[in-house]
């Protein structure tokens, strides 16, 4: 029993030591913020989106690839007229050779939206925003700056602005905008196809955010749609790039789970497909970019709460083996000396197993035959004296027509019977040597 107790303990301290040294820890699924996905069903997720559009017998579809699998029809057989709706800030940052892709998937006439969490801030991206406006700048080719307070541009970052923005406000009330969730509509800017019947769209915060102005990188014309009520600062741009477009929103919430069904949310979500997909196009979600992919990813396997539970289940099926099945052994053996006879015999079973009947006669015969040729004064090349043989006085005709047969078998390669042929050998041996 006290062997038993050890082994356990010793087992846990090793299992313990490998857990801590090893294996990632998978942090707890509550602990994490919803990412925008298409399968997501808590506030941030896309889930009541992508069913209003399946049940509207819109094509929709989920990317789990890079965007270089745009072109091979996987998310859509239509290499035209389709929809690619992405979020940013990106778990999974999208590397140079995918947004050239992208380009050229945009350029044959297909739509590229963006929502960008820049005139909101949900929970999520805070996680992955420090690149954000780099990252909308590569895809969107538009350049944006912070609005301050005077309604200039400025190259400051959001934190550097709303520092001077708030430091002559009241504790109180700083800490109350921090905590409380910040509203705002978006409003048309003039008439558009994509605003029609759309009179404002509600914008939630759960965070505070600045405020940005867009411009083109290059000498093509930008067209902003959409304002933030009240300030007149941008929240809506189109940009043709070929024969497709690029929509770039300064929020990433509106279309989410939480703000569809808010003022006209879904409205403006609707005008987009209406406008934007064409015949036999579909809407494609990018939950790439947001962690889920169908690719090898190390960080996902070691999260997966599955695997932890498989290991679980066989360190628990280890330790029955271990002390309820396995005897262990409470003393050392005294110690047996091996039997010679018995150490023969395994031995000849070996050889026996491994050479040919054939093989171990010709064997047996050389042997015979150099002993012969030793006592002649003979080279031992096993070469067979069948005249000396023949005129000894100790071998018989009998025996040496049934040497000679033996050895004529041997030669063919044919089985023969060892024992027969070793005790004809022993008798020869001992009467002419």
């Amino acid at each position: 029993m006290k062997d038993r107790l050890v082994t356990l303990g010793l087992a846990l301290g090793a299992l313990a030591l490998f857990y801590v040294l090893f294996l990632p820890k998978p942090a707890p699924a509550d602990s994490e913020p919803a990412l925008p996905l298409s399968t997501e069903l808590r506030p941030n997720g896309y889930q009541a989106a992508w069913r209003w559009l399946k049940s509207e017998r819109v094509s929709v579809a989920a990317l789990h690839e890079r965007y270089d699998q745009l072109f091979t029809g996987s998310a859509s057989p239509s290499p035209t007229g389709n929809i690619l709706l992405t979020t940013l800030p990106h778990k999974l940052p999208v590397r140079p050779g995918e947004a050239t892709q992208l380009d050229q998937w945009v350029e044959r006439g297909n739509t590229l939206i963006v929502m960008a969490a820049l005139d909101d801030t949900p929970l999520w991206s805070l996680m992955n925003g420090a690149t954000l406006v780099d990252a909308v700048a590569r895809l969107t080719r538009l350049k944006f700056a912070v609005i301050d307070a005077s309604g200039e541009s400025n190259k400051e970052t959001p934190a550097t602005a709303a520092a001077k923005t708030d430091q002559h406000r009241p504790v109180g009330s700083l800490l109350k905008s921090l905590v409380e969730p910040q509203s705002s509509v978006i409003e048309a800017r003039g008439a558009h196809p994509l605003l029609q019947g759309v009179k404002s769209v509600q914008v939630t915060s759960e965070f505070p955010a600045s405020r940005w102005r867009a411009t083109p990188m290059d000498r093509s014309g930008v067209l902003q749609i959409g304002q933030i009520a009240g300030t007149g600062d941008g929240a809506i741009w189109l940009r043709r790039q070929g024969d497709g477009q690029v929509i770039t929103f300064a929020v990433a919430g509106i279309f989410s789970n939480e703000t569809i069904g808010e003022r006209d949310n879904a409205r403006l979500l609707a005008n987009l497909i209406a406008w934007s997909r064409g015949s036999g196009g579909a809407v494609i979600f990018d939950d790439a970019h947001q962690g889920a992919v169908s690719y090898y990813d190390a960080k996902a396997f070691f999260k997966d709460s599955r695997l932890h539970r498989t290991l679980a289940w066989i360190v628990v099926l280890w330790f029955v083996f271990v002390l309820g099945v396995q005897r262990l052994r409470s003393r050392i053996a005294d110690w047996n000396p091996v039997d010679v006879t018995a150490f023969l015999a395994s031995s000849g079973e070996f050889f026996a197993a491994t050479l040919t009947p054939a093989a171990a006669g010709a064997r047996l015969l050389a042997n015979f035959f150099n002993s012969v040729r030793a006592r002649l004064g003979l080279t031992q090349d096993g070469t067979p004296e069948w005249v000396w043989l023949s005129g000894h006085a100790g071998v018989s005709a009998r025996d040496l027509e049934e040497l000679r047969r033996l050895h004529a078998r041997v030669q063919a390669g044919r089985s023969i019977d060892l024992v027969r042929l070793q005790n004809l050998l022993v008798q020869l041996q001992g009467n002419v040597i």
